[in-house]
Formats: C-alpha cells, structure tokens, sequence
C-alpha cells in the first residue's frame, strides 16, 4: 500500500508522460550507438519491453547478500536512489543524502540504508533494505519512455535520470560509460 501523496503524483506523472509519447508517435526505432552494442554474450539483465512505467516489477533481488560487489544491476538502483534523494545513516546516526558518487556497484551498508529510508518514504510494504519486486516495481512508476533512442527517464523526487533500453535490456551509466545492467560483475 502506497500514500497517496506519493504514488498519486508518480502516477500523474506516468500517465501524462504516458499520453504524451503516444501523441508523439507510436513507432519506436531502437537502434544501438556503438560504445552501447559492445556487450557480450547475455547474462541476467533488467530488462522490459512496451512502455517504460511496468518494466521492473519482474526483476531479481539486490541485497548485501545478492549481487552486492561490481553490479551494474546495482548501480542502476543507486542512480534511483540518488534520483530520489534518499538518505542514509551513518555509525553514529547521522543522516545523509545519497549522492551521485555513491554510485559504486556495490550494495553494501550505505546502500541498504538507503533503501529502508527509500522504501519508507514509499510506505511499502516490505521496508527490509532488499531491492526485490516490490520495491522495483514501485520505482518503475517513475519511469518515462521509451524515446527513440532507447532513453528512459525516471522521474526522481530531486533529479531526473536517464536510462537506455535498447532491444529490451536497460543500460546505466558507470563511471561515465554506458554498462549494460547486468546482475553479474562489471568490470
């Protein structure tokens, strides 16, 4: 269950974002740009089809203990958190924001912290610090697109961020290049 000051206006947003790409024209040409084709063989990915805002409610589960260390499945859910502005607390109960350079790959305890103030402030059901399919799929509410050239955007509460989604499988800036989000290891 959702408030509904949130889901309310993550819904607004979805259905005129929505309305807004149909009027723009329904054919969508996926076409890969080179430095976003060089990815292999295909491991588990984030992946969707049709209209962005139902992509990730079917997606595997990111935790410390899954898929913790070098994912780019990760780093994509660090850009929502950081989007979002969600807040951490340190050792000593200090709280922060998440910020752009928390974006590492890496769930570890910043993450997971974030998490539990992110699905809080979502008023989930599940507030265990672990990113499964509830929690994905209330971030793809905030999911725009795609554009024809595969951009996504997720409407974060702070910051506007965007995805690539090329022939189904969603890419995610890492260290400034575009990384397919796989759950396995970047390099």
């Amino acid at each position: 269950m959702h408030r509904t000051t949130t889901t309310g206006g993550r819904r607004t947003r979805r259905l005129l974002t929505a309305a807004a790409s149909v009027a723009a024209g329904a054919g969508v040409a996926l076409a890969a740009t080179a430095p976003l084709a060089t990815a292999a063989a295909a491991p588990r990915v984030i992946d969707g089809s049709g209209y962005a805002y139902n992509d990730w409610g079917d997606e595997g589960t990111l935790s410390i203990d899954s898929h913790s260390t070098n994912s780019d499945a990760t780093a994509l859910w660090q850009t929502v958190l950081y989007a979002d502005g969600a807040k951490w607390r340190d050792s000593g109960g200090g709280l922060h924001t998440f910020r752009k350079s928390d974006i590492t790959g890496h769930f570890e305890e910043r993450t997971e912290s974030a998490t539990l103030w992110w699905q809080k402030h979502e008023d989930l059901e599940d507030v265990d610090g672990v990113v499964g399919k509830e929690t994905f799929g209330d971030a793809d509410n905030s999911l725009s697109g795609p554009e024809p050239d595969g951009t996504v955007l997720f409407m974060g509460f702070r910051h506007t961020v965007a995805f690539k989604r090329l022939q189904g499988t969603y890419y995610v800036k890492v260290h400034g290049q575009w990384r397919k989000a796989a759950y396995k290891s970047f390099d």
